[in-house]
């Protein structure tokens, strides 16, 4: 919806920099177009930018302040059930000025506190409410982490805003050394907490921030993941007839997409041709007659492009695609690390993501539905499910290495052991994870607790899996979605992400998540059906071919058939890092795996693109020259 920043001055009445203020709101142009705003008073500066998607009249322009002019809210997301909220404090006489979300908020901040507020917020949000009398401020944080915010506290000020760069006049940037040794090692990236630049770190989701003017901040989580867990849900869940528990996620997942469809502004829908996308089309599509629907057509034998035509035909809705080729991952490489902020190795499909946000851009569209969260709610990962075939590969692979380790085993009694690892394999882990201050380890650790104190007993990973998948892993995806709509000035939404849905899928068994299907053999399942509770639910909307389709998730896979020079690195920030010669980047390129040489990359554009900041177009000129692309095997 928009992007927000903010300096809190301790001790001091000096009114921030304008100049400063307005290179800040230049740096959030991006994700609101429609109107920017800067506030600068005696020790605060704020600074808005609107992406207009309820109430498009200026009257609802940020920083909102009260009638007292007392408290003013920059704030960024979607509150769905504001509606609900409005009518309940104007049941208390309350009056309203607009008919925006913003207003609701505040109001509801204002009178009702900011506990029971947030307990109450359906939707994505990420806000500041500024306190002019005691010159505080309180940010949070919605329960997923959908909307970013990051902090930077020093000594003598206080910044937060919606993309790190923004800080960028107030903030010194210097590379954060554990950060990258964790993300060489294989980490995926940081989601909350501390980030790829020192001393700027990541609210958590469920976290609020509350600073007063002495710059004390006090962070407290008031949502968690494990909250979602109710022991007499299960119980309950547990005693329905399959059937039974199908209409119940039918009729919440129609409500969260009714919901999610209110703007004053166009709203569409990405369509992969996955089952989650092509599900919430079509529930779309009987509240929206012409509901703009997209595609990323990624070619190569892997494309999408046939289902999402056959969704768009069922539904009679006009697709609108745009082609991605295996240039356009090296071209776009420097324009997606500028926006995802830090390397994207993790999700090498952003580059199509990119190239669809802005296919929905040029098409007016400011809002789009996304299928995100179903995977995780639904264990719809193949690499979480039994496979059969791949078992009896995998087993019949181990046999040479069997042999090899019974023979291995004679040698050693013969000639003695060989001396010990120096590091164990298990130990070599808990050094990764002490490099990523253990965010992934500890998360899982407190789930498991939390679910065993609940459930008086031991929780399975069965249990689990869809806890854990909400976690880590679904914020990685909520980063790309957000940061990377957001880039072209559209807002992602998630219908599988309404609290009511997924306190559903939490608590719901297992077996009704990944269940025995013999039809399963034909679509590559092996037995057994992946979300089959969500597939029972878009068999009734689509047809079978697209309900029971097989996940593909963008299938793109040029970054792997990359060609890395090893002259790209001369006079690099790699090299500099770790104080290489020429001649050692070329033997470091030539021992590591492609993997390797695609995070050094990717490291490489970061700190290129991110900490130095020179222009996207001559980085990609950059990588032009000395990355190519081989040919398809």
């Amino acid at each position: 919806m928009c992007g927000i920043l903010g300096v809190l001055y301790h001790g001091s009445l000096e009114t921030p920099d304008q100049e400063r203020l307005e290179a800040s709101a230049r740096l959030l142009h991006h994700r609101g177009p429609d109107h920017q705003a800067i506030f600068a008073g005696e020790g605060i500066g704020l600074v808005h930018t609107r992406l207009a998607l309820l109430d498009l009249n200026p009257r609802s322009n940020q920083p909102f302040w009260d009638r007292t002019g007392r408290h003013a809210l920059v704030y960024n997301g979607e509150i769905y059930n504001y509606l609900e909220l409005r009518a309940e404090l104007e049941a208390r006489g309350i009056q309203f000025r607009t008919t925006s979300d913003t207003e609701v908020l505040l109001e509801c901040l204002i009178n009702q506190g900011v506990d029971a507020t947030l307990s109450r917020l359906e939707g994505m949000f990420a806000f500041a409410l500024y306190d002019k009398e005691e010159r505080s401020l309180v940010l949070a944080r919605d329960r997923f982490g959908i909307k970013p915010l990051h902090v930077c506290a020093t000594e003598n000020q206080f910044v937060f805003a919606s993309e790190i760069r923004a800080m960028r006049p107030w903030v010194p940037f210097r590379a954060d050394a554990l950060s990258i040794s964790s993300y060489i090692q294989g980490f995926g990236g940081p989601t909350q907490g501390y980030t790829f630049y020192q001393n700027i770190r990541i609210v958590p989701p469920g976290t609020t921030v509350s600073v007063s003017s002495d710059g004390h901040a006090h962070w407290r989580r008031f949502w968690h993941m494990s909250d979602f867990w109710d022991q007499a849900e299960v119980e309950r869940l547990g005693q329905l007839r399959p059937k039974q528990v199908v209409d119940a996620v039918e009729e919440a997942l129609f409500e969260s997409v009714r919901g999610q469809l209110v703007a004053d502004a166009p709203v569409g829908a990405l369509c992969s041709g996955g089952v989650d996308s092509s599900l919430t089309m079509a529930m779309a599509a009987r509240f929206h007659n012409h509901l703009a629907i997209f595609h990323a057509n990624v070619i190569g034998p892997h494309s999408e492009y046939e289902a999402a035509a056959k969704l768009a035909k069922h539904l009679r809705l006009d697709l609108k695609t745009v082609a991605v080729v295996d240039q356009d991952s090296i071209d776009s490489m420097p324009e997606v690390i500028q926006h995802y902020g830090h390397p994207f190795t993790y999700h090498l499909n952003s580059v199509p993501f990119l190239m669809v946000s802005k296919l929905v851009r040029d098409h007016r569209v400011k809002a789009i539905l996304s299928g995100e969260g179903a995977d995780e709610c639904y264990v719809g990962y193949p690499w979480l499910i039994f496979n059969l075939r791949a078992a009896v590969v995998r087993s019949l692979l181990e046999l040479p290495r069997v042999s090899w380790h019974l023979a291995r085993g004679l040698a050693r009694r013969l000639i003695g052991r060989a001396m010990p690892a120096i590091i164990s394999e298990d130990d070599a882990t808990v050094v990764q994870g002490l490099h990523n201050r253990f965010e992934s380890d500890m998360e899982k650790a407190e789930l498991r607790n939390v679910v065993r104190d609940k459930a008086g007993r031991e929780p399975t990973d069965r249990d689990l899996v869809t806890l854990n998948y909400l976690s880590y892993h679904l914020r990685t995806l909520l980063h790309r979605n957000d940061c990377l709509g957001m880039a072209t000035s559209i807002e992602a939404r998630f219908p599988f992400l309404d609290s009511r849905l997924v306190r559903l899928a939490v608590n719901m068994p297992y077996k009704l998540k990944v269940r025995f299907s013999p039809s399963a053999v034909a679509q590559g399942r092996y037995f057994l059906r992946d979300k089959w509770v969500l597939r029972e639910v878009a068999a009734r909307y689509l047809p079978p071919e697209l309900a029971y389709r097989k996940k593909m998730g963008f299938p793109t896979n040029a970054q792997y058939r990359m060609k890395i020079r090893p002259e790209l690195f001369a006079g690099s920030f790699v090299a500099d890092l770790f104080g290489l010669t020429d001649r050692e980047v070329r033997h470091l390129l030539e021992r590591g795996s492609q993997q390797l040489r695609l995070r050094l990359l990717h490291l490489e554009m970061w700190a290129r693109v991110c900490l130095e900041g020179p222009p996207i177009d001559r980085m990609s000129s950059r990588l032009r020259d000395h990355v190519s692309m081989q040919t398809r095997p």
